[in-house]
C-alpha cells in the first residue's frame, strides 16, 4: 500500500511499539493466559491453535496495560468460558495479572525477534536516526525479554515502559509517545512511529506522531487506515525513502 501524501513531514526519529512489533511475543502472551486460567500448556494441548485467545477478546486488549486488560479478560472468560473449560471466582484481575507476568517471563527466555525488526534497526543506527521503544509492558519484563536480542536493543537508548512513574495513563492515551518523544529530544510531529495494535495506533496518532501500523495478519486492517500513514503486513515491507529516510 503507498504511504498517504499528506502532511509530510521530516523523520527526525523513530519509536517502537514492542509486543508483537519487534519481538514475537504476542503467541507466548496467550500461552500464558491460558495457563494462568485454564493450566493450559503445548503439554496437554493437541494444536497450537488451542493456546490462542479468542480473536474477538485478543484484539480488544492489545496494547493496554495489565491493570486494564486483566479485569477484561476475567469477564470474558467468566461468560463465555473456553472450549468447554468454565473460569469461575477463584483468581483476581490483580492475581492474572501477576501469575500471567511470570509465565510470561518464563516463556519469554526464548522469544523471537518479528521479522524485519533487526535488520531495520539496524539500518537506521546506521544512519544514526535516533530510536525509542514505547511499551506497555514493565520494566522488569523487558529486561527478560531483551537477553537474546542484543543487535535490537543495544541501539534503542530510551525505553518508556508502562510502569514509568512518568505516565499516568496507558495506551490509547497519547503519553507514553509523548514522553518517547520527549526523551529523544525531538518533536512528536518527526517521530515516525511503528505499531500492531490499534490502541498503539491510536495512542501515537493523539501524540501527533506519523504512524506506520504493522497490525497482527488476523485483524482487519480497513480500520488502521484512518490513523496510520501506511499499513505494512512485515517490517520488512518498509521502504524508508517514503519518509526520507534512505536505508
Amino acid at each position: 500500500m503507498k504511504v498517504k501524501d499528506d502532511d509530510h513531514v521530516k523523520i527526525d526519529a523513530v519509536i517502537f511499539d514492542l509486543d508483537g512489533t519487534l519481538l514475537d511475543t504476542e503467541r507466548l502472551s496467550d500461552e500464558a493466559m491460558l495457563y494462568v486460567l485454564f493450566g493450559l500448556s503445548k503439554e496437554n494441548t493437541q494444536h497450537a491453535d488451542d493456546l490462542l485467545l479468542p480473536w474477538e477478546l485478543k484484539s480488544s486488549i492489545l496494547g493496554l496495560r495489565g491493570s486494564e486488560w486483566s479485569p477484561m479478560v476475567l469477564e470474558y472468560f467468566k461468560e463465555y468460558g473456553y472450549r468447554g473449560k468454565s473460569c469461575g471466582d477463584l483468581i483476581s484481575p490483580e492475581q492474572l495479572w501477576a501469575r500471567w507476568e511470570c509465565r510470561l517471563n518464563e516463556l519469554c527466555s526464548d522469544v523471537t525477534a518479528c521479522a524485519g525488526a533487526r535488520e531495520l534497526v539496524v539500518s537506521l543506527a546506521k544512519r544514526n536516526i535516533p530510536m525509542a521503544i514505547a511499551t506497555s509492558s514493565q520494566r522488569h519484563a523487558v529486561e527478560i525479554k531483551r537477553k537474546n536480542h542484543s543487535e535490537i536493543f543495544d541501539r534503542i537508548k530510551v525505553i518508556v515502559t508502562g510502569d514509568d512513574d512518568a505516565l499516568s495513563r496507558g495506551k490509547p492515551s497519547p503519553d507514553i509517545y509523548l514522553l518517547a518523544a520527549d526523551r529523544l529530544g525531538v518533536r512528536p510531529e518527526r517521530c515516525l512511529v511503528f505499531e500492531d495494535a490499534m490502541n498503539g495506533v491510536l495512542s501515537a496518532s493523539n501524540a501527533g506522531c506519523q504512524v506506520i501500523a504493522v497490525p497482527d495478519l488476523r485483524m482487519d486492517t480497513h480500520d488502521f487506515h484512518d490513523r496510520a500513514k501506511l499499513v505494512l503486513s512485515s517490517l520488512e515491507d518498509f521502504v524508508g525513502e517514503d519518509f526520507g529516510i534512505y536505508l
